[in-house]
């Protein structure tokens, strides 16, 4: 493809949801924006797909949990189509006894939890408080780009004295909790907490879902303090009508409204970079394309290694960025479905929650354990929506559609994928034929993802969905390393703006929109 206009303001790389992000937020001020998409289709692993003709579902990532309603109301995604299907998604704990948890802290639902263990019930009123109040601490530090560290520099003292301020207003007992809290385990935190294995269960998935990290690795409270942190900006899990790919489909269409020019079937091929500029993007079709700011949404790696190469970085920061872990961890299945489940105990509205099915946190370790020696866990944890309950678009009249995301798939497998795919699916049908006996026969179509099948879909590298893993060692200030945590990299006018930065992954946009302003701000002040 020839591109007849080869000057902009600034160069796009990459047209998954931060990327449109990023684009629409440098048009919205003005300046003149390409983006380029190297497949035939925006938004990577935010999208709907067809599993059968008529059965539409979120392909990969399912929910929005993550992203702040600035960004909706900033870029006017409603104006540009946007609805969602359920705004406040509940989560609700599948028990094989059929007394299902919801886990919130309302009024109803603290009831129906005293009645089943009176321990518990006051103890969740305490630990959501806790929680809150250390998401609440942590909060400020994820809203802006993340504080340097190294050198000189004293930015990052200045962001963890300011952390442990806001902790100490909240008292000195506050304070003392999230010291002792933020190294920590989940396991050990709700074992300490809880005494049903279902409520254990629960908050130590929220905590490790789609990370290669078990319920009792270090650091793995802090990830359920972080993601709190992230989603307190939503205001509410939420589900897009039509699919993930009605949020990616309004992001274009915004940034189309500013005056993005959108290519797809345009693979960037290199940066271009003079005496430590980046100047502009050479695409694999021959294209010289020019601007003073590049914004590159892909793997910080595939940035800065492939497109940017070794001959124009530090050799330190290249060894780093090459020995940076990417273990996938979730296998997901779509399914379409002849009619709805049944699932004993669950109440109709409830069909439309964010379902766990979820081993003990024993069974849960022992997972992680198989995981890492490339087998198949026994016991299977499960993050399950029936979208088509608050989204007829999704299926025909009386008929379904199913996704599920499935904790401790490995990459590579004992024996295979080839011979052991199968295996997989069938040990996912039937731990869910324990809770919902007669899914099986409404199977119509389905289509499972494995960690490889994601990684040759979406091109996230070891079927990783972040960007880079989401471990303590990996955020804020060292995400994806230290020379590169603000969103700028040493060369002058390139920037990343990916979930492979600050504050990381998951469908939030955050790394865009934060990048967009830096290298906004860094315009003006040139």
């Amino acid at each position: 493809m020839q591109l007849a206009d080869r000057s902009f303001d600034a160069i796009v790389i990459g047209g998954g949801h931060n990327g449109l992000v990023a684009a629409a937020y440098l048009a919205k001020a003005g300046k003149r924006v390409i983006l380029l998409e190297a497949s035939d289709h925006l938004g990577g692993a935010v999208t709907t797909g067809e599993i059968s003709p008529d059965y539409m579902v979120s392909t990969a990532a399912h929910l929005v949990e993550a992203m702040p309603r600035r960004i909706e109301k900033d870029l006017k995604l409603a104006r540009n189509g946007l609805r969602f299907a359920a705004r406040n998604v509940s989560t609700v704990a599948l028990s094989r006894d059929k007394r299902h948890l919801t886990l919130s802290s309302r009024r109803q639902d603290l009831a129906a939890l005293r009645q089943w263990n009176a321990h518990d019930a006051t103890a969740l009123i305490a630990f959501s408080d806790r929680l809150k109040a250390h998401a609440a601490a942590l909060r400020p530090l994820l809203l802006a780009s993340a504080p340097r560290s190294g050198g000189a520099s004293l930015d990052a003292k200045a962001a963890f004295r300011s952390l442990v301020w806001r902790a100490r207003r909240l008292g000195q007992p506050s304070l003392e909790a999230l010291l002792r809290t933020l190294p920590g385990s989940i396991g050990d935190l709700v074992d300490d907490t809880f005494e049903m294995p279902l409520l254990r269960a629960a908050f130590a998935f929220d905590a490790v879902r789609g990370a290669a990290e078990g319920p009792y690795s270090p650091g793995t409270a802090l990830n359920l303090i972080y993601r709190r942190a992230l989603q307190h900006e939503r205001k509410g899990t939420s589900l897009p009508r039509g699919g993930m790919g009605a949020l990616v489909e309004a992001l274009r269409r915004s940034a189309e409204g500013f005056g993005v020019a959108i290519k797809t079937g345009t693979a960037a091929k290199r940066i271009i970079i003079e005496n430590g500029i980046a100047k502009g993007v050479e695409t694999e079709a021959g294209d010289f394309l020019h601007a003073p700011a590049i914004l590159s949404s892909v793997d910080p790696r595939a940035t800065m290694l492939d497109l940017v190469g070794h001959a124009h970085l530090d050799a330190g920061l290249a060894s780093r960025l090459a020995q940076a872990s990417r273990r996938g961890a979730t296998a997901k299945l779509n399914l379409a479905l002849e009619g709805l489940p049944t699932i004993a105990g669950l109440s109709p509205a409830e069909y439309g929650a964010r379902l766990l099915v979820l081993p003990s946190l024993n069974e849960f370790d022992q997972a992680f354990a198989s995981f890492k020696r490339g087998k198949l866990p026994d016991e299977l944890a499960m993050e399950v929506t029936v979208p088509s309950v608050v989204d007829a678009t999704l299926a025909p009249i009386g008929h379904h559609v199913m996704s599920v995301l499935i904790q401790y798939v490995p990459f590579d497998v004992a024996g295979g994928w080839a011979a052991q795919r199968d295996r997989l699916l069938d040990r996912v049908i039937g731990t869910l034929s324990l809770y919902a006996p007669d899914i099986r026969a409404r199977i119509i179509a389905g289509e499972m993802l494995l960690p490889p099948d994601i990684e040759a879909k979406f091109g996230l590298e070891g079927g990783e969905w972040h960007g880079g893993e989401m471990r303590p060692d990996q955020l804020l200030m060292f995400r994806p390393a230290p020379e590169l945590a603000q969103y700028r990299t040493p060369l002058k006018g390139l920037y990343l703006c990916g979930a492979g930065n600050h504050p990381g992954g998951g469908v939030s946009g955050r790394p865009g929109q934060l990048a967009a302003e830096l290298a906004l701000s860094d315009g003006r002040r040139a």
